[in-house]
This record gives structure tokens, sequence and C-alpha cells, in this order.
């Protein structure tokens, strides 16, 4: 199913762990929305080229919740003019990610008023050491009052996202955690386990050895106890890192996952025609100066047919419901596939993977491991 993506690469502040191309620079907001502008009429052919009609709208970051629902509304006025579409009512999936600092009832009701349906909202953390020493700029009462604000708006799908896996969280703190955002009862949960990045703060602690990370063992039991509470709880496993209620999974990252074309706009975004990656430049300068001269600032890459199945084996292996073996023949020659299902054969000897059918899946208790499972199947 298509969709759009609109990053937005603002930040008040950093988060020691984040890599996302985000600016502190909200002076160049305005610039940014008018080059946005005309990136979205330079594109307004893409999806006829895919021969399909967008069906989610997402605008991420960064923190978009750092721009006022006035300029989101400009911006989802000029997608519905350039892609044909009546009104953002005909999105089925319109989503606007917010930082619990930045809302207010005013300001979420305007939201609602210019059609966003879904939230998805940045806690990482219920404890206040933790959100401090990841350089979140709210704490945990003022993460719970934003999502009861938001509840209080009307919003009835609503995401929260908690990360584990970092040397402060300990067993009993994670449970705390989780029952915490249980009992707020979100519609959809995604939960990360902290990586370790280059260009970041704690990438730069980690170089210096004034960090050590969680031992891959406690992070497995930590992701381990999420899968376990959250399916007591209700709610269903259907990607590595997400969880929702019966019928709110999320509609938007499914086409990331299914293999659906989809277009994105702004600084660092990635869109993909089927045949196509392409992503603009990180740099709100270079994208800003780009477009204003009529341009777009990006670099694409036409994918082999051995891309095209790596990356089917990737994404179909992410989600819960598995790789359907069938569909792989036709994307790969037939000495790659049999390199394949020889790696295969192996793999379910180990029990790292299972048949169900014609679907080759990960089983749920191996899924913290899928990132070596899924390269040992690569061609």
């Amino acid at each position: 199913m298509a969709g759009i993506y609109i990053h937005v690469p603002f930040c008040s502040r950093f988060c020691n762990y984040c890599d996302f191309y985000s600016v502190k620079q909200t002076g160049r907001i305005g610039a940014y929305i008018e080059s946005l502008l005309c990136e979205i009429e330079q594109r307004r052919d893409f999806f006829i080229k895919c021969n399909v009609t967008p069906a989610t709208l997402y605008i991420g970051g960064g923190t978009p919740s750092l721009l006022s629902p006035d300029q989101i509304s400009l911006i989802t006025e000029k997608i519905c003019s350039c892609f044909g579409i009546s009104s953002v009512d005909h999105f089925r999936e319109f989503t606007v990610e917010v930082n619990p600092d930045d809302v207010n009832k005013d300001y979420l009701l305007r939201l609602s008023s210019i059609g966003v349906k879904r939230l998805s909202m940045g806690i990482q953390s219920f404890d206040d050491e933790d959100l401090y020493w990841m350089n979140r700029r709210h704490d945990s009462a003022m993460a719970r009052e934003a999502y009861y604000t938001a509840r209080e708006c009307g919003f009835a799908n609503i995401s929260l996202d908690l990360i584990f896996g970092y040397s402060l969280l300990s067993e009993e703190k994670w449970v705390r955690n989780i029952e915490t955002l249980l009992s707020l009862r979100p519609e959809h949960i995604s939960s990360y386990q902290l990586g370790i990045e280059k260009n970041t703060k704690l990438g730069a602690q980690f170089a210096r050895g004034e960090y050590s990370p969680l031992s891959d063992e406690q992070s497995y039991l930590q992701y381990s106890t999420l899968q376990g509470m959250l399916s007591d709880a209700g709610y269903r496993q259907y990607e590595i890192s997400n969880f929702a209620l019966p019928g709110f999974e999320a509609i938007h990252n499914s086409s990331y996952w299914d293999y659906s074309p989809y277009l994105g706009l702004g600084p660092s975004a990635h869109s993909f025609d089927g045949d196509t990656r392409s992503w603009n430049c990180a740099s709100i300068i270079k994208y800003t100066n780009s477009l204003q001269n009529g341009k777009r600032c990006f670099q694409s890459e036409r994918l082999t047919s051995g891309d095209k199945f790596n990356e089917r084996v990737m994404l179909s292996l992410r989600r819960v419901e598995g790789l359907d073996i069938k569909s792989l023949k036709e994307l790969s020659l037939m000495d790659d596939y049999a390199s394949f299902t020889k790696q295969l054969k192996d793999l379910l000897r180990q029990g790292l993977v299972v048949e169900e059918g014609d679907k080759i899946i990960i089983p749920s208790d191996k899924l913290f491991i899928s990132d070596g499972i899924i390269r040992d199947l690569f061609i």
C-alpha cells in the first residue's frame, strides 16, 4: 500500500542516541516549508508512474510537533492538490509524530481539525533518571499528561515508543516501564533496542570508554519480557519491533515491509518506486538552496535482481507473517536460488526458521537474533 513520508529535520535538543538527520536551526523552518512545497510540486508524477494512489501520510522527524498546525495544514493541502486527492480524509492513515512536551490541548485539537487521525508519541521511558540520561525534553509526568490530553481531544489511535537494552535499564525498571505503558492502553507500541551509532553523543562516549552497553543476554531478556507482557495484555506482535491491538497495525510502515512504492519528502528522506531507490541530501542548507533554484539534491540507485531478492528476504522476515517462498523464485537466477535453498535447509535444521505452508517464519523466541538469520539467507 503506497505511502508518503515527510521528514521534518528540526529538533530543539538532540537525544544522546539518535542518528536521524536533524538540526537545531529552527529559524530555517520557513525556508524548509517553502522548499518542501516546491519538492511536492516536482514529485507530483511519482505515483502516476508507479500506477498507484497513495493511501497513507506520515509526518516524522526530527520533531514534527515543532511545526504549527497551520504549517502542517499548508503541507497537506499541497499534497492533496499535487497528487489528485480530494482531502486528507482520503488517507487510510494520517500520522504525525509528536513530542510530549510540545503538545497541549489547543495544539492537539488543531491537529485533529486538519485531519490528523493517528499520533506517534516518543515516550522512550517512564523513568525520569533515564529520560534525563537520554537528553529527552520531557519527564514521565509530562508524557502521561500528553497522552491523556490526546485522548481528551479525541485521538483514538495512538502509538507509543519505548527503548530497551541500555545500561541504566534494570529488569525491574523495565517491567515498571511496560506496566505503566499497559496502564495507558495505547493502540500501538513500538519498542527498539538502543543502538550505539557513530555520530551521536552516546557513540562518542562509547568510543572513549565512558559507556558500556548492556550485554546481549540482558537485552534478550528484556525483549522476551516485552513480548510476554504485551502478549498477555492482548497485543499482537506483527513485526520485530512493533505490537498492536487487533486492527491497529501501522498501515504506513507496512508499505516499507511489503515492497510497496513510497515517496519520501524533505532532507534525507528516501523513496522507492519498485525498481529504484532515491534519497535526498542530508543537509537543510543544500536541500533548500537546490529547491529554491528549481532542482533536487538527491542520489539514486537502480536495484539489481540480487538486491531485490535480498531486500524481499529481509523485509518479509522482519514481519511475523514471514516470507512467501514462491514470490522469491521470479526474483533470482537458478544458481542463486539454489544457494538460498541450501542455506535455508541448514537454518530449518537448526530451528532458526520454521515452515508454515508456503511461508518461512522466524520463531518468536528467535526474533531478537533475526539480523544474523536474515543475513545467512542473502544471495
